[in-house]
């Protein structure tokens, strides 16, 4: 797509947004039905397909051509429901996009944006899950994660000041992705020279998660990093000052 297309669209896409604050809804807006055809029809195509990685590569190829509509609804800010930005969302999780997945779903947060009608779970539930699940697949295989994609997770789903309705969901899911970030975290430890405050860190993170769901299935982790404390802690007192006599 050219830059005069996509300067185009994504101006078309923001004056469509202005005009839904007036109508409450982006249906029958030209730029929003011409975008909702191709992605009709870009969604028969991904059907068509069986296999997950096959599905990874189609979306790849075809988020290029939504950018310049979903970045056009973000400058607009109206907050008016949008289902093709949500779809978007889902897609930039599924290819393993997380930074623009998540400055997508802190949007779609603070406007209580729902998920389309084909999907079963919450705004923020589907986030959460999805986003922990894929990075709970990469730790088992003990590949290298970005800690930070997750933290900005968790400020977002767990430590936000939005009402409790938007991001309210199921204790597993939450669990999942405490359990995550305490994988994470434990990747941080490269021997038993580390900070110990990551140590902790990572045995808060695994704690909040069994707590949540004793079959999330970091038992063996948590016990891990409870002996390395123990190991640790003889060294820090071994270290202290002697007490003032």
């Amino acid at each position: 797509m050219n830059l005069a297309r996509q300067h185009f669209q994504k101006h078309a896409a923001k004056a469509a947004a202005s005009l839904a604050t007036d109508f409450g809804s982006m249906q029958n807006l030209n730029a929003y039905e011409l975008q909702l055809l191709q992605l009709n029809n870009d969604r028969a195509r991904l059907k068509q397909i069986q296999s997950t990685e096959g599905k990874v590569k189609l979306k790849q190829a075809l988020l290029p051509a939504y950018m310049p509509y979903v970045e056009g609804i973000l400058e607009a800010n109206t907050g008016v429901q949008d289902d093709i930005l949500m779809t978007i969302l889902v897609w930039c999780i599924d290819i393993g996009d997380y930074t623009i997945a998540l400055k997508l779903a802190e949007y779609a947060l603070q406007h209580n944006l729902t998920m389309p009608e084909r999907f079963s779970r919450t705004t923020a539930t589907l986030i959460t899950e999805n986003i922990s699940n894929e990075f709970l697949k990469v730790l088992k295989m003990d590949e290298p994660v970005d800690l930070a994609i997750l933290h900005h997770l968790a400020e977002l789903v767990l430590h936000s000041d939005l009402p409790l309705a938007v991001v309210d969901m199921p204790d597993q899911v939450k669990a999942k992705l405490y359990l995550a970030l305490g994988k994470a975290t434990i990747q941080q430890i490269a021997d038993d020279t580390v900070s110990p405050h990551i140590v902790l860190e990572a045995q808060s993170y695994l704690s909040r998660a069994l707590a949540l769901d004793d079959k999330c299935g970091g038992k063996t982790d948590l016990n891990n990093v409870v002996k390395l404390i123990a190991r640790l802690t003889p060294a820090a007192n071994d270290d202290a000052p002697p007490p003032a006599s």
